[in-house]
Order: C-alpha cells, then sequence, then structure tokens
C-alpha cells in the first residue's frame, strides 16, 4: 500500500512550470502548446463534429448542462490521448454510475479551462477590461497577455492529466490517507472525513416523512453503500451523520450491517460520529433518551463520539449547563459516556464567536465542529478584533484545551469549492483547483497562519456521491509532500499579494473591528459582519454565487423579522434562523448605533460594503452584467443530490 500511495503522490507532484507564476512575460506569441492542450482541443473538436446542427461548438458548453452525453464524450476522447489508463479503469468498475460521473467532472473541467481562455483573449481583441475594476491596470495586462493565457492554459490541463493517472492509481488499489491526533480523544482521525449531510433520500423537512427503509429507494441506497465503500477504501473511516439529517442515522445502519457481515470493515475500525439537537423543553431524560434512539437508529451498541448539535446561541449553552428543575442537559451525555454508549463528548456550531468561545471555556467537550476556511468563518465570519477575524481564536483556544478541531463544509460554506468562479480558479491555477487549495489552507494552517499556531485536525466532506471524495483524497495523499507545500506558497502568496492590492494593507488586516453580528443588533439584527465580509469575498475571490446564497437567508430573515417582538422572540421564532441567522442591510435604516465601535476610517467603506451586497444579491439576472471573473467556472455536481430533490 505504501507503494501505491508513493505512485500516486509522484503523479499527482510533477513540478508545475515556474514560467506559469502570473507574472508578466517576454515569451514569443506562438508558442508551445502541450500535449494536454491539443487533446482538449480535438476533444471538444471530434464532439462538435459529430453533431451538424452545431449545438455542441468547442466552447459554448455551459458549465452545468443538463445533456451530459457531450461532456462525458469530451472527457472520453480527452481521455483516450492523455490518460487511457483512467479510461480503462473507468470501463471494469464496478460502479457504473460513478464511472460517468468522473467523465462528466473531467469535461467540465477541461471545457472550463479551454472556455475562460478564449474569453479572456475574446476581450481583449475587443479591447474590453475586466468591469467592476476586478483586476488593476498591471493585473489585467498579465490576465489578458496571450502568452500567459497560454501557458496557464497548457499547465492547468497538464494537472489534470497528473490527476487523472493518479485517480486511475486509486480506484485500483487502497490507499490511506494521514491520520493525526484528535485532541485529547486520542484518536487517530484521519485528515478527510465523510459527512452524511447529502447522500440520504430525505432531511424529512417536508411532505410525506420517510420512516422505514422499504420507503427509501434502491437507488439511493445503492449510491449510500458505494460512497461508505470508496470512503473505507480510502482509509476514511471517520463517518459523521446526526438526527436532524433524516433518513441518514438509519440509512447508515443499514448500510453498516450489510458492510460489516461482508466483512468489509470491522466495527472497532470505524470511528462513528451522530449529533443531537436540543430544545428549551427538553430535560435531561428526554435528550438521553433521544440519544439512545439515535445509537440504535444506526444499529450500534456505541458511538465513538456524540455532539450536541447546534450549540448556536447563549440559550444553548445555558440547556446544557444551567437548566434548572429539567437537569442540565449535559448530563445526559456523561451518564450515557459512563455506559459505554457513548466514548467521547463535543459540539457542532454556527455560533457567533463569543458564544463558541463560551462553551469551549467550560472544558466539558473533547472536540468541536466549527465553520473556519481560507475566505471566512461563516456565520462567524466579521467577529473578533484587531488580532483576530472570525473563528481563529476559538481554535487556537480549542488547542489549549487540547480539544479536536474538526471544520465544517470547507467545500460548501468554505465557497462553493465544487462551483468556483473563475476569478478563484485564476488565482489557484495552474498549481491547483480551489478544493485542494482550500483542503490544504486548512491542513497546512497551523504552519503558514501568523500568530500563535492554531491546529486543524480534519476536515468533511459531505459526499452526494462516491466521485464527491476524489479530489479531497488525491489532495490529503499529496499533502504529506515538498511538492505540495512549494506549490500551496506560490498560491497563497498570490493571494495574499491580491489582497493587499484589491483593499489595501490596513482594511485587509482591520475590516472586521467594530462590526456587529445579529447578537449585537437587539432592534433589527442586522448580520453587519457578514455582509461585510460577503463584499470582500465577491471582490478578493469572485465568489458572486456562494454570496447571492449567504445573502438571500439574510433577505429572508429580514421578511420575517417583527420589529413589534423582542429580540429573542424573533430568533426563535424560526427554528432555523439560528443555523443561518442574521438579517441584511436595510438602505432606510440609521446604523450609527450598531456601528459605534467601527473605527471611523473604516465606517465609509463598512457602509459601501453593505450597500454593494445589497444591489448585487438582490437583483434579478436581468438588472446586472456579472463580470466573466464572478461566474461559475463549473460544477462538479452531475446530478442533483437525493435529499435535494422534491419529495
Amino acid at each position: 500500500m505504501r507503494v501505491l500511495v508513493g505512485v500516486i503522490v509522484h503523479l499527482l507532484t510533477i513540478a508545475t512550470p515556474a514560467s506559469t507564476s502570473p507574472q508578466p512575460t517576454t515569451m514569443p506569441m506562438l508558442m508551445h502548446r502541450s500535449s494536454s492542450l491539443l487533446a482538449a482541443e480535438e476533444a471538444f473538436a471530434t464532439v462538435a463534429s459529430s453533431n451538424p446542427t452545431g449545438k455542441y461548438s468547442t466552447f459554448d458548453l455551459n458549465p452545468t448542462s443538463e445533456d451530459n452525453d457531450a461532456i462525458v464524450n469530451v472527457a472520453k476522447n480527452f481521455l483516450s490521448s492523455t490518460c487511457p489508463e483512467l479510461l480503462e479503469v473507468l470501463d471494469s468498475h464496478y460502479d457504473s454510475k460513478s464511472a460517468r460521473d468522473r467523465l462528466v467532472k473531467i469535461g467540465r473541467n477541461v471545457n472550463a479551462t479551454l472556455r475562460y481562455s478564449r474569453q479572456v483573449i475574446e476581450r481583449k481583441s475587443r479591447g474590453q477590461v475586466s468591469s467592476t475594476n476586478v483586476w488593476n491596470a498591471a493585473e489585467e495586462g498579465t490576465v489578458l497577455d496571450e502568452t500567459h493565457r497560454q501557458t496557464v492554459t497548457n499547465a492547468s490541463l497538464d494537472r489534470l492529466v497528473r490527476e487523472c493517472s493518479a485517480l486511475a492509481d486509486l480506484l485500483k488499489h487502497p490507499v490511506s490517507v494521514p491520520k493525526v491526533r484528535y485532541g485529547r480523544t486520542g484518536l487517530q482521525m484521519p485528515i478527510v472525513t465523510l459527512g452524511c449531510m447529502r447522500f440520504q433520500q430525505t432531511w424529512n423537512r417536508g411532505g410525506k416523512p420517510v420512516t422505514s427503509m422499504e420507503q427509501v429507494q434502491t437507488e439511493c441506497q445503492e449510491n449510500l453503500v458505494n460512497i461508505l465503500k470508496h470512503a473505507l477504501h480510502c482509509g476514511v473511516n471517520h463517518i459523521e451523520t446526526a438526527l436532524g439529517y433524516g433518513t441518514s442515522e438509519m440509512q447508515i445502519g443499514e448500510a453498516l450491517k450489510v458492510l460489516l457481515e461482508e466483512g468489509v470493515c470491522k466495527r472497532e475500525d470505524l470511528i462513528i460520529q451522530t449529533k443531537g439537537f436540543i430544545t428549551s423543553t427538553m430535560s435531561k431524560s428526554d435528550f438521553k433518551a433521544s440519544i439512545v434512539k439515535q445509537i440504535e437508529r444506526l444499529g450500534l451498541e456505541y458511538v465513538d463520539l456524540f455532539s450536541v448539535h447546534g450549540v448556536n446561541t447563549e440559550d444553548h449553552v445555558d440547556w446544557l449547563f444551567d437548566h434548572g428543575d429539567k437537569g442540565n442537559l449535559i448530563d445526559a451525555v456523561r451518564e450515557l459516556r459512563e455506559e459505554g454508549k457513548v466514548r467521547w463528548i463535543g459540539f457542532s456550531t454556527h455560533a457567533p464567536a463569543h458564544t463558541i468561545k463560551r462553551a469551549i471555556e467550560t472544558d466539558a467537550f473533547d472536540y468541536i465542529n466549527l465553520h473556519y476556511h481560507f475566505e471566512g468563518s461563516y456565520t462567524a465570519s466579521g467577529d473578533g478584533d484587531e488580532n483576530f477575524e472570525g473563528n481563529l481564536e476559538n481554535i487556537r483556544l480549542a488547542n489549549k484545551h487540547d480539544m479536536g478541531v474538526f471544520i465544517i463544509s470547507p467545500y460548501d460554506k468554505g465557497g462553493r469549492l465544487y462551483a468556483p468562479s473563475n476569478l478563484l480558479r485564476e488565482l489557484t491555477l495552474p498549481e491547483m483547483e480551489p478544493i485542494e487549495f482550500g483542503s490544504l489552507w486548512l491542513w497546512y494552517h497551523k504552519e503558514h497562519k501568523e500568530g500563535d499556531p492554531a491546529r486543524i485536525d480534519t476536515i468533511v466532506c459531505g459526499a452526494a456521491r462516491p466521485s464527491d471524495f476524489d479530489q479531497p483524497v488525491l489532495a490529503a495523499l499529496r499533502s504529506v509532500t515538498a511538492g505540495a507545500r512549494q506549490d500551496f506558497e506560490v498560491v497563497h502568496r498570490r493571494i495574499q499579494e491580491r489582497k493587499e492590492t484589491v483593499f489595501g494593507k490596513d482594511w485587509a488586516e482591520s475590516w472586521q473591528v467594530g462590526l456587529p453580528n445579529y447578537s449585537h443588533s437587539p432592534q433589527r439584527g442586522s448580520q453587519v459582519g457578514n455582509m461585510v465580509w460577503l463584499y470582500n469575498a465577491i471582490n478578493m475571490f469572485g465568489l458572486f454565487d456562494f454570496a447571492k446564497d449567504r445573502y438571500g437567508t439574510l433577505v429572508g430573515n429580514s421578511r420575517n423579522w417583527d420589529k413589534n417582538k423582542s429580540w429573542k422572540e424573533n430568533v426563535f421564532a424560526n427554528p432555523g434562523f439560528n443555523w443561518m441567522p442574521g438579517c441584511g442591510f436595510d438602505p432606510s435604516a440609521d446604523y450609527s448605533e450598531e456601528l459605534k465601535d467601527v473605527p471611523e476610517k473604516n465606517l465609509p467603506r463598512v457602509m459601501e460594503a453593505m450597500r454593494f451586497v445589497h444591489d448585487w444579491c438582490t437583483a434579478s439576472d436581468a438588472e446586472k452584467v456579472i463580470p466573466l471573473e464572478w461566474q461559475t467556472a463549473y460544477d462538479m455536481r452531475p446530478w442533483t443530490a437525493f435529499p435535494e430533490r422534491p419529495h
């Protein structure tokens, strides 16, 4: 196995040409076109020539095209000359649907790379510059330079071929991703883990509830089993689910029964985690009984890790540790630990940073699940002072308490990296795709983040299909190499330089100072910190679609906010509010009280940021011309996940 991992890592770490660094170049305009680039162009030409109507011209395929047949043919044509061994593996793979998904993803990657290059060159030929000042003059000159453009395209496609070769080896032979000590639990935790929120049939949040396996579609359960098999094949033995994930626990329980009986895995080799939520009306005995039912639903005698799911408000902390006659809810979990049904206790959170800090300081928890990503801390973004932003200080605090640190949703809440913007790819390529950068940023965090060390142990991949695991696993295998660190440093430095170019050093380091989140806005529940964070994310990384999704929840919360109710009544009126909290910008409101702690030098830009996000993210597609750099490059979801389908 060690030899194979070495082969995969070697295939992934062949050096990226130094000439691909995004600096102005004096190379001649007619330069070498790599075999990968020639293969990609030929792949599209073949597909186009086979369709007389011209519907699928070389660059006209949409990144999320519903007709995947054409993009699959592109991938097959591309691989036939660049990586035939992967085609052979996919042709004989036991999971034909996943094999096709992988072809869709490869085809979309090739298409996005060629399409963006062509669009940029066409813009130059028309004498246009990017709208909304995405680039400064020097950057624009580099981005539009044809030689640079072709160099990056060559190297990006060469990188894809290396990834395809490594994937072929990965699918043929089992591997083991790196593992680390998970805080005081002492568990050896894989650095990428399996999240189970997106592969079950339903979340049971509307419509007819699914309560038995007889109601589960065969196709869905087969997909779930194949995801578990692929995770175990990759050495990922941590499986993380929750009561709030609908039928996830029930379906996992059924799948584990089969896998254990077939000898695919042993119970003692698995790290099973589930999570359960708490309410104000719940007693200690209620909570304990609910957890026992969860363990039974999983078909297990015990779970390795149990998390209190959604410690999102100060009230949640009170219910755990100061719940009066109902009994402190944390004692329910402690009793189950004494009985051997729970081995380690943690919590997950979408809370403001100060609430998370309070929960950590109880020293009652062995590990934490929280948001923290290269582009922000999701709901905690904008929290903090002049020394840190978001959840950084909470990670350091968790380290001091020797807690395991688990990062929630790096590929979705961390910027929708499965569907990145053209701008984000421009910043990470040709060294790596955004998914790999987002992963390495977290795994290398202790080394690259200035200040006191902040160790991150593991990150989760919420897989809806087996192929969703491929890039995270390949990134994990490569993460231990010098080549990965070298490439990361190149990309990280490029992004840091752009940050200072776009925002200036002062704003880049102090934008969060004094910004309130909804818990400090009693009148309107304004999530000011999140709005300014989204302004930064759009302008820095082009994460427009991500920002629209996030800001949409703030707009919805604003509609439901009742000025005649108290702050607490509003927060708890909608069960989803404290998971995606806060209200959006009100153009008619006076924010002077809420912004009283913001440094005077930052005030104009804070107001500009809120207006910017509100105007862009609430406008219809017809009202705004979306800059090319903000547009989605590709979408690595070949089909709609089961729980996201109408029920």
